[in-house]
């Protein structure tokens, strides 16, 4: 039976989701589905409303629940969608008294939802260790929907990486609106490393840890010391770039150059030269010149960048940059293309690095698996899904990694 619970957007979403899973399973709420919206583009709400549609032409009794960030940005609008019967808030999401009120209005006979989700091996579990952001961000409408930042309790934040780990996953990835502002909010004040440190030293069977996209204007000596000295800690760094030109970063109000960037690339690869890079770009902000893309491009090579997440500027109500001198839609759509294909040669070279080396790798089916720095791999021989191997890397094909496993690690 597939899941009830439907989730746009990111990582974040799909930490809370999992939450609002166990809720649904646990009340009965087999006659609704609740659907964690997104809004950080114009592309996320679109879905989400086709989505709706969908939902309420295939089955017109469809009762629907949402929450999330477009929810929370537009609610008069989706309440008034068919098949929508409630909505509720981002800060009250993970509360189980929400839904509760809806199992008193469904069939308490009907069987328990038993999530797709259940049915598979656990592989990759998030934690969330903040919400809310507290930059001002001029493209970006996370700070209206979601508040300020809100820092969680360090000794919360252990027992829940302890529960996933009994739950069976085998990494736990670290996860919030703006990860890097952890402990910012705090008295005495702490930082991002004060937490990894803290789940590694105080939940020894984490033997995974990641961490979701940083803001490389917090990337401080403090993490890059954590980065270099502690294996546990997986050498992937996605970083929220967003451009590669001075000016527009200032447009967009970001509080990182792009000399920052390459500068602690440099000094995250002199400590652990097996980090792998991956950053998200936004192509087409408003008044980006063809010499202002070229700078992003650059920036690719410069900094190190291998994996990348490129998009297309979307406009978003209420954000000072939806008022900003546009670039055309097709200009925009163009630079994301270029951007993809740059990448694309960045990644085939990084991967003839590992031809013939030997790699950590974690199964997640019976041939695919990530190296710790999180490139793709595709094994000729049969591997067991959740388990890590000692694997040889033997061609590179497209934007993955082709070899066998040499053995198990225990």
């Amino acid at each position: 039976m597939k899941s009830n619970v439907i989730t746009f957007g990111c990582r974040l979403n799909a930490c809370e989701s999992e939450i609002i899973e166990d809720f649904v399973k646990e009340l009965g709420l087999d006659d609704f589905t609740v659907i964690n919206t997104c809004a950080v583009t114009a592309e996320a709400e679109r879905k989400l409303r086709q989505t709706i549609r969908r939902l309420y032409s295939e089955n017109n009794e469809v009762k629907i629940i949402l929450t999330g960030c477009a929810a929370e940005l537009n609610p008069n609008f989706y309440i008034s969608m068919d098949g929508v019967v409630g909505i509720i808030s981002n800060n009250i999401k993970l509360s189980k008294d929400e839904y509760e009120k809806y199992s008193r209005i469904n069939n308490d006979s009907k069987q328990q939802i038993i999530s797709e989700k259940s049915k598979i091996k656990k592989i990759r579990g998030f934690l969330q260790i903040q919400n809310g952001c507290d930059q001002k961000c001029t493209y970006c409408v996370v700070r209206i929907t979601r508040g300020a930042n809100v820092s969680f309790d360090e000794d919360d934040i252990v027992e829940q990486a302890k529960n996933l780990i009994k739950k069976g996953y085998k990494d736990i990835v670290l996860t919030g609106v703006n990860i890097s502002a952890y402990g910012r909010d705090m008295t005495p004040r702490k930082n991002l490393a004060y937490i990894v440190n803290y789940i590694l030293r105080h939940a020894p069977e984490v033997k995974r840890l990641g961490l979701s996209s940083l803001d490389p204007a917090d990337i401080d000596d403090d993490l890059i010391k954590i980065i270099g000295n502690e294996e546990r800690l997986l050498p992937h760094i996605h970083e929220s770039i967003q451009s590669g030109d001075n000016l527009i970063l200032k447009r967009m109000m970001r509080r990182h150059s792009r000399e920052q960037v390459i500068e602690k690339n440099a000094k995250i690869l002199d400590v652990r030269n097996e980090v792998v890079f991956g950053a998200d770009i936004i192509c087409g902000f408003p008044t980006e010149t063809d010499e202002m893309f070229m700078n992003t491009k650059k920036l690719l090579k410069e900094a190190q960048i291998t994996l990348l997440h490129a998009f297309p500027f979307s406009k978003r109500p209420g954000t000072p940059a939806a008022q900003m001198p546009g670039v055309d839609r097709k200009v925009a759509h163009e630079r994301v293309r270029e951007l993809k294909t740059l990448a694309q040669e960045i990644l085939h070279n990084k991967l003839q690095e590992y031809i013939g080396k030997k790699v950590t790798i974690l199964a997640e089916d019976s041939k695919h698996a990530k190296t710790n720095s999180f490139l793709k791999v595709v094994s000729t021989e049969k591997i067991e899904t959740g388990k890590e191997y000692l694997f040889q890397c033997e061609r590179a094909e497209n934007d993955y990694l082709m070899g066998r496993p040499i053995r198990e690690k225990i």
